[in-house]
């Protein structure tokens, strides 16, 4: 959990004058290692009523389905999870950035292999899903961003910061630092990102690779992950 204080604190102090991203925005990506996986999807759209001065309602809706390991009472557990979530948020936004706060409703279905009947993550469970966000620039062709988000219920969480370097128009490279867990199984990573975007175009794709450091199970792990504004 100090984990994803830093990250939140980091997001709020980005959010100061920042924040709505797109007004519609398609996302889409996967992270492997040895010892987990994710893949995504999801839609950022506008919420209801009226956007003044940066300043309105965002819709989020996301799709999941992740995998990890943890040592628990029967021994090595493998857990498979699929997700879905739907939220609502308010952001704003300036020149230098942006920042949203949202609250949501998080459905997951997570199989353990062999059962753990004393795990919190086990079968069907709904929870209230609270994230922050947002991006910042920190001087000429440098930006810093950060996600925080727990889920209530299911005792979890997954947190985020990045910093990047604009290296041409359309390319830019930088680090990020990952904190995500439950009650079960916690984990830290640190990796390099390449990000490419056209210029005047409406997708961009990131490719990032690192390590991921959990209690008997480190590893290199390697991402992809698309982003199309329409």
């Amino acid at each position: 959990m100090k984990h994803l204080l830093f990250v939140f604190l980091l997001a709020a102090n980005l959010a100061a004058p920042a924040a709505l991203a797109q007004d519609r925005l398609f996302l889409a990506g996967g992270e492997y290692s040895d010892a987990a996986y994710y893949t995504y999807s999801g839609l950022v759209l506008p919420g209801p009523g009226p956007r003044e001065n940066g300043r309105g309602f965002v819709q989020r809706y996301w799709v999941d389905w992740f995998g990890y390991e943890y040592e628990g009472a029967p021994g090595l557990v493998e857990a498979e999870a699929y997700g879905a979530e739907a939220a609502l948020g308010y952001g704003v936004s300036s020149a230098a950035g942006w920042a949203t706060v949202s609250v949501g409703a998080r459905f997951t279905d997570t199989d353990l292999t062999p059962d753990d009947p004393n795990a919190t993550a086990r079968g069907r469970q709904w929870g209230a899903k609270f994230q922050l966000e947002g991006e910042r620039d920190l001087a000429p062709s440098w930006r810093a961003g950060g996600i925080a988000s727990y889920t209530v219920g299911q005792d979890s969480y997954w947190a985020r910061a990045r910093v990047m370097r604009r290296l041409e128009a359309a390319h830019s490279l930088g680090a990020e630092f990952i904190a995500n867990g439950n009650t079960e199984a916690d984990a830290t990573a640190a990796g390099l990102v390449y990000a490419f975007q056209p210029e005047a175009s409406r997708w961009s794709v990131n490719l990032k690779a690192g390590y991921r450091y959990q209690e008997e199970a480190n590893g290199a792990y390697g991402g992809l992950e698309f982003g199309y504004s329409f």
